[in-house]
């Protein structure tokens, strides 16, 4: 690199086995719009399925044990096809180890806890003020982790969390 003295940055970066930059950056932008697109539009379908007059579903627990089901499924299918073919899928084994199962069982009951009260919350109001609260949800990490943990932030993450606000 130019800091390095390299003269060709990508034939460094191939020697080392890693992708060139821009390749990376694709890699990045896709997976972060991939997650906008996912996220927004699980936002609008759970708003539907809790709130629409049409379907009158007044089971947001159960649309939550569906969700957490679902991506179970996807997790053990993508698992076992890349056990099926490693060159083309990567995804870790899942495997159920009870110590390990046992230490995150008070994070999985928050996380599950979390879900429920989200759908809870997009039963009882707008969209837009949901995404409004779940936004300030960055903002209150960065503070609650200055305020309880001592810990700073980067100059950056605080810009962030300004065009957030």
């Amino acid at each position: 690199m130019a800091l390095t003295g390299a003269s060709d940055p990508s034939a460094e970066a191939e020697a080392n086995g890693e992708k060139p930059f821009l390749l990376r950056a694709l890699q990045i932008a896709l997976v972060v719009s991939l997650y906008w697109v996912t996220s927004i539009s699980m936002v609008f379908l759970n708003k539907y399925l809790l709130d629409s007059p049409s379907l009158r579903l007044d089971t947001p627990i159960f649309v939550t044990f569906y969700q957490c089901l679902v991506t179970t499924l996807l997790c053990k299918g993508l698992s076992a096809l890349a056990a099926c073919c490693p060159g083309a899928v990567d995804f870790p084994s899942l495997r159920l180890d009870l110590r390990v199962a046992r230490s995150v069982l008070p994070l999985s009951v928050v996380f599950i806890g979390m879900i429920t009260f989200n759908n809870l919350c997009l039963k009882y109001v707008g969209v837009a003020f949901y995404n409004v609260g779940r936004s300030l949800t960055t903002v209150f990490n960065v503070l609650l982790s200055y305020l309880l943990l001592k810990q700073t932030t980067s100059f950056y993450a605080l810009l962030t969390c300004g065009i957030i606000i």
